[in-house]
C-alpha cells in the first residue's frame, strides 16, 4: 500500500512540474503593488505603547501574555510576548485577532453568541480559523474600525488587561 501511495505521489509531483501550454504562452506580469501600511489607522508608536501597556496590565495581575495589534487592513503592526509565556498565548492571540477582524466584535461577545445561537455555533463556531475566548477587542477611532488588540495566554484576564491598556488611549473605543 505504501509503495502505491509513493508512486501516485511521485506521478502527481511529476505532473505538477510539467508546465502547461497555457502557462508557457502566458505573459509574465508583476503582481499588483502592495498597499502601504497606513499610520492613519494606528501608528507604530501607538501600537507599541498599547502592547506594552497590555503586558504591564497582565503582569500586575500575575499573568503572562502575548499581544498582537493588527490594523483594519489585516497588517500586523506589533506582536509582543511576556517573558515566561506559555506558547499557547502565541498561538491564540492571532486566532483571536482573525476572529475580531471577521466579525468586528470582541471575542467575549462572540463567545456569548456562540452559547446562545445554534446556527452561529454550528457555522463559524466550528471553523478552526476562529477562537472565541475573551481577550480580543475591535479598535475604533471616530466611529471607524481601525484594527484589533488581541491578548492570549493570560487566561480569564486577557480582556481585562486589554481594557486597562485601552483606558490609556482616549481616542480609541471598542465599539463604533
Amino acid at each position: 500500500m505504501h509503495h502505491k501511495i509513493s508512486m501516485a505521489l511521485g506521478a502527481v509531483i511529476a505532473l505538477a512540474m510539467v508546465p502547461s501550454a497555457q502557462a508557457q504562452t502566458a505573459p509574465q506580469s508583476a503582481p499588483p503593488p502592495a498597499k502601504p501600511v497606513s499610520a492613519a489607522m494606528i501608528t507604530l508608536a501607538q501600537a507599541v505603547r498599547i502592547a506594552q501597556n497590555t503586558l504591564t496590565a497582565c503582569a500586575a495581575k500575575q499573568e503572562t501574555a502575548a499581544v498582537s495589534i493588527t490594523d483594519a487592513d489585516g497588517n500586523l503592526r506589533v506582536a509582543l510576548s511576556a517573558d515566561g509565556l506559555n506558547p499557547v498565548g502565541l498561538r491564540t492571540a492571532p486566532l483571536k485577532s482573525t476572529t475580531v477582524m471577521q466579525f468586528r466584535q470582541s471575542t467575549r461577545v462572540l463567545g456569548e453568541r456562540l452559547e446562545k445561537d445554534a446556527a452561529f455555533r454550528d457555522g463559524p463556531g466550528k471553523d478552526p480559523r476562529y477562537f472565541f475566548h475573551p481577550g480580543a477587542l475591535p479598535l475604533y477611532r471616530g466611529g471607524q474600525f481601525i484594527g484589533v488588540l488581541a491578548v492570549g495566554g493570560g487566561h480569564d484576564k486577557d480582556e481585562a488587561c486589554a481594557l486597562e491598556a485601552l483606558a490609556k488611549e482616549p481616542d480609541l473605543k471598542v465599539a463604533p
